[in-house]
């Protein structure tokens, strides 16, 4: 049994205006938010004993974030838009989605999907902080994929949560800050109808601009990129499972930064062909941006991007990184992902730790494009063909990005009649398209 000696004490909030100045800050000439007083020097967020009023004060300071952000989102062309639609955000429940202003006359979309806990067009706050408030949101990857002619739709994961007291849709930190210390979510006053979690979010979204963006109804579709992060490319997994045959003839890219989702999510061979040969994961990891690194989890190529936090690995990766292989993609869709081996009983005996291999067989050909790869003879295993079980017959296109669907057949075919497909330089693989020169001429 246990009695209380103490009541509890009810303190009266603390209010703080979503003032820069009044907070004791400004933005320098670097883009960064600074201390009036000590300008070197920039958020200090434990500056009270009480940890309510340190909570509250940075919900102040991500609001004038938020208002800055909303000025310059609107100078990049970009307007929200509310759903479900018909919503009027000043009075019913609805979640806000940014659209470039020429999304309709433009060829080439990219569509941004973000993570769950993270305010509309904010990548990390940690980069907002330094290098500046462009570079940790949306803004600096906005404004390079302008300059390839990428017009803009950015989702909106992260503001999941609908406040009837504040009068729209916030991240939860913000819910917990705004209402109480423990506030309770009903699920029903709470939620946005059809925007609930990630997976109805995407969905909800998606559907509603397909003709927008595939086309029909006399239409042209668009070429659409991806760039999705976290649980932001689970939600669309889930989405494309069952819904690929609408969207793939116009789908051209995904990218994939520290995703969620598995090999278990994906049923469809179409999918699966295409996260093979059109997609690309990045995670964090302490080999050079753009090293390949081997993991099975995404069935597709995963790559290193030299970060220790996720949130930051998309401001710091891409423009040197992401943008230059979606370009790639543009330039040669059927060889943007080289043809890469993987013996992956050495990789597990290797890696006995979870999260890397630091030895990677391929490393970047050309210092100035991390995208192209090059493969030392001593980086192969001479004695590979010799094995009596090389590969391992569950998870052949985990180890061999297959380049097409009659490939895939082949393989696929081969594993339901029991044989093995041989080795790098037998007839099986080099039926595959998959020999040692492949290899070594990426």
């Amino acid at each position: 049994m246990f009695r209380r000696i103490k009541p509890i004490e009810h303190r009266e909030e603390v209010d703080f205006p979503a003032d820069l100045k009044k907070l004791g800050y400004f933005i320098n000439s670097q883009d960064q938010i600074r201390q009036i007083s000590k300008p070197s020097e920039g958020f200090d967020y434990h500056v009270h004993k009480i940890e309510r009023i340190n909570e509250r004060r940075r919900e102040a300071m991500d609001e004038c974030i938020r208002r800055v952000l909303d000025t310059r989102l609107k100078e990049e062309g970009l307007t929200k838009h509310y759903f479900p639609p018909g919503s009027d955000p000043t009075t019913d429940p609805c979640v806000p989605i940014l659209i470039s202003d020429d999304l309709d006359d433009a060829e080439k979309v990219l569509v941004i999907i973000g993570n769950t806990y993270d305010d509309l067009g904010v990548w990390s706050v940690r980069e907002i902080e330094g290098p500046g408030i462009n570079h940790g949101t949306m803004i600096s990857t906005i404004r390079t994929a302008k300059k390839e002619n990428f017009s803009l739709v950015v989702l909106n994961c992260g503001q999941n949560v609908y406040s009837p007291e504040i009068g729209r849709a916030v991240t939860y930190r913000s819910w917990k800050a705004a209402t109480k210390p423990s506030p309770h979510i009903d699920e029903v006053r709470n939620r946005v109808p059809g925007h609930e979690n990630v997976q109805k979010h995407v969905e909800s979204v998606l559907g509603e601009i397909k003709e927008r963006l595939v086309g029909g109804g006399g239409k042209k579709g668009k070429k659409i990129y991806f760039l999705t992060y976290g649980w932001g490319c689970w939600g669309l997994v889930k989405y494309m499972n069952k819904n690929f045959a609408e969207w793939k003839s116009n789908i051209e890219a995904l990218i994939a930064v520290e995703s969620t989702h598995t090999a278990a999510d994906v049923t469809s061979s179409d999918l699966r062909h295409f996260l093979t040969t059109r997609a690309r994961a990045y995670i964090v990891h302490s080999d050079p941006p753009g090293t390949f690194i081997p993991d099975k989890r995404f069935i597709c190529q995963t790559f290193s991007t030299a970060q220790i936090y996720s949130e930051t690995i998309i401001p710091n990766a891409w423009e040197k990184v992401m943008l230059p292989w979606f370009k790639r993609v543009e330039e040669d869709p059927e060889g943007c992902n080289p043809v890469i081996l993987v013996d992956w009983e050495s990789v597990e005996k290797l890696n006995e730790e979870w999260g890397g291999h630091n030895n990677s067989v391929a490393r970047p050909n050309d210092a100035g494009d991390p995208n192209k790869w090059a493969f030392e003879e001593n980086d192969l295993d001479e004695n590979f063909g010799e094995r009596e079980h090389p590969f391992d017959q569950n998870g052949l296109e985990d180890m061999v990005d297959l380049r097409d669907a009659e490939q895939a057949a082949k393989a696929n075919k081969a594993l339901q009649e029991n044989e093995r497909p041989g080795t790098a330089g037998s007839d099986g693989l080099k039926e595959m398209g998959v020999v040692r020169g492949d290899l070594t001429a990426l």
